[in-house]
């Protein structure tokens, strides 16, 4: 577990949200919460509901400690824990080898979606509730349910996929007191309050309500923009979910007698979550990875042969891993949380040395970058914080990329842009900066940097000057 979660977490990975969670976090550090648009010149005003303020402090504290290879550690840390709660979940009631066959499997549906961002702290609480409630079963007693309680509470702190916790251990409580399994009645109402327990923990945070309101705007984002990892999970690259979920249902029927319906439900609302949003493809194999372990180990007992099963497990890693295995070890890297191939370092170097600063146009993917190398000297028109910006503002920058005069517009009240080389789009500004008015005064593989012509930073734009 400590080796897998090193190959993972020690890897240079293009994460644009890292730059404004460490932005976040920096400012939270110095005694100013996030509470609003600080790091954008077009909306500084705009209410932010919900921030994972203590994942953003944490993860920039490590940073000052030891810097990017820190933030690597504590990325790799948190995957440790998750595969441990899960393997602990999973043992509760389970055989070690079967176990560690369903550990192998998953740790496939995890891999993709392993990127320096606050999500990882939800991984961990899953498969921590995961844990809870498979000694809840193992003891039959609503009792080790109470420490998810003061988790949750730590929890919605961290990361707003906390309400999933929360949906975790009331689907558990609701479905033993409608069809006991393992819990009697009466215990099942206590693990009923505990879960209302869990739900009230949620507004121990800074911003209260605001964590449901994040939730409700973060679902209604695909109605603007197509965001990736609000997409459905796709083949190939999400090969190993498609593969797990499969395997799953296989052996959830193949005993039928032994199915709860606490486990018929929790696999159908996970599943059901990671088809619908790639981003969450990883809470199925936490939810019910328990689940496949206690079915392998009932057919080890009718003479499975568990080291064949762990050794199957193995092989088939080679297939359902998106990338080689021999990539994925070789990925490993001592820093780099800012690839220079996206975040070009040469482009920061230049702007800072021509004392480029103020309002900027830059591409979406690079917003959160500037904010946490630039601010305050330098404010941003857009980055990937979609809540802390109104709908108006995406949408008015995709109707002016079809237009020229409407993009002049858009952009009159700056003197300079940041451009994303490799990542062209709607969002980027490509094509929108014509000659006559612009000029290249930067360009590499990564970023190009225009200013226009007649403005504050004209003179960059003179033959000896570029």
């Amino acid at each position: 577990m400590a080796a897998a979660s090193a190959v993972v977490g020690f890897r240079s990975v293009h994460a644009p949200d890292l730059g404004w969670h460490l932005a976040q976090g920096r400012e939270n550090l110095s005694g100013r919460l996030v509470r609003t648009n600080v790091f954008s010149f077009t909306y500084p005003d705009y209410r932010q509901h919900y921030t994972s303020w203590l994942s953003d402090t944490t993860a920039y504290a490590a940073w000052r400690v030891g810097g990017d290879a820190a933030l690597q550690a504590l990325e790799a840390v948190t995957v440790a824990a998750t595969l441990l709660f899960v393997y602990l979940a999973c043992r509760a009631q389970s055989g070690a080898l079967p176990s560690a066959a369903v550990l192998t499997l998953g740790f496939f549906v995890l891999e993709p979606r392993v990127i320096p961002r606050p999500h990882l702290t939800s991984f961990a609480g899953i498969a921590a509730c995961s844990w809870l409630i498979e000694c809840a079963r193992a003891r039959q007693s609503a009792r080790p349910l109470l420490w998810a309680i003061p988790m949750s509470a730590l929890w919605s702190n961290l990361h707003i996929e906390c309400i999933f916790g929360v949906l975790q251990i009331g689907l558990f409580a609701l479905s033993e007191l409608v069809r006991p399994s393992a819990l009697a009645r009466r215990d099942a109402v206590r693990a009923l309050a505990i879960a209302a327990g869990c739900a009230a923990a949620l507004l121990v945070n800074p911003y209260g309500w605001g964590l449901f309101a994040y939730v409700y705007e973060n679902a209604s984002v695909p109605q603007i923009l197509s965001i990736a990892e609000l997409r459905p999970a796709y083949l190939p690259a999400y090969r190993a979910f498609f593969v797990y979920v499969a395997i799953a249902v296989l052996l959830l029927l193949s005993l039928p007698r032994r199915l709860t319906l606490s486990e018929a439900l929790a696999c159908l609302v996970f599943a059901a979550l990671g088809f619908r949003y790639l981003r969450l493809t990883p809470l199925a194999f936490l939810a019910t990875a328990p689940m496949l372990a206690s079915r392998l180990t009932a057919w080890t007992a009718r003479g499975l042969d568990g080291r064949a099963l762990l050794a199957t497990a193995l092989a088939g890693a080679v297939f359902v891993s998106r990338v080689p295995l021999t990539t994925l070890a070789g990925g490993v890297r001592i820093g780099g949380a800012h690839p220079d191939v996206v975040f070009s370092a040469q482009a920061l170097a230049f702007a800072r040395a021509e004392g480029l600063e103020g309002p900027v146009f830059n591409s979406h993917n690079l917003g959160g970058w500037l904010a946490w190398t630039m601010y305050p000297e330098v404010r941003v028109f857009q980055d990937s914080r979609l809540q802390a910006y109104p709908p108006e503002h995406f949408r008015a920058i995709l109707e002016a990329s079809r237009l020229q005069p409407a993009w002049d517009a858009l952009v009159s009240g700056v003197d300079w842009a940041v451009l994303s080389v490799p990542r062209p789009n709607a969002l980027s500004g490509a094509g929108r900066f014509p000659s006559a008015t612009w000029a290249t005064v930067y360009e590499d593989d990564a970023v190009e940097i225009l200013v226009r012509r007649n403005g504050r930073y004209g003179n960059l734009a003179t033959p000896d000057k570029r």
